[in-house]
């Protein structure tokens, strides 16, 4: 009997994931735009590998939710999120620079277009940056020593500008003037 409810709660969970899901989808790449969806690129000048995070507001929550997240640079050198038709504001973070804040910017994602959106990494001073590496190992007495190093380094400070672009026609990811 308890296995019965079970199943037939499955289809009410598959939904629940899916309406949760929502709006936006990790990095993408179609052959052809989807229906009823739209895309937003970002993308940035830097030609080293930039480490996204993309946050969308929440009016419901008054608070900015994860989209994506990812310690690995995206394919191509940018990133692609699709979205349902609809205006967004999303904020977003580079996650290997050392930023002062992250970028705002208002999105209007239309029905099978891309809008692009220009991240600016603007050097804005430096900053001092505390290291700490821990090595564990054998010591000639056969027993385990920890041994911990301090040191420290100066890094560029960036400021971000995120900066909406006019929405152009769908297109694979290779074939737009920023793909690298």
């Amino acid at each position: 009997m308890r296995q019965l409810k079970t199943i037939q709660c499955l289809p009410l969970f598959a939904l629940l994931a899916l309406w949760v899901s929502g709006c936006a989808t990790p990095n993408v790449n179609p052959p052809q735009a989807r229906a009823n969806t739209g895309y937003v690129d970002f993308h940035a000048d830097s030609a080293d590998e930039i480490y996204w995070q993309v946050e969308r507001f929440d009016d419901s929550a008054h608070s900015f939710k994860k989209v994506i997240s990812d310690l690995n640079p995206p394919a191509g050198g940018f990133l692609r999120l699709a979205f349902a038709p609809g205006h967004y504001r999303l904020r977003v973070s580079v996650l290997n620079r050392a930023t002062r804040e992250p970028g705002v910017v208002e999105v209007e994602s239309k029905d099978g277009l891309i809008t692009p959106v220009k991240l600016q990494l603007i050097p804005d001073g430096t900053m001092q940056v505390q290291l700490k590496s821990q090595r564990v190992g054998a010591t000639a007495g056969g027993r385990y020593a920890q041994k911990t190093r301090y040191g420290s380094t100066e890094a560029t400070l960036f400021r971000l500008s995120a900066e909406a672009e006019a929405p152009t026609a769908y297109r694979v990811k290779e074939q737009t003037a920023y793909a690298r």
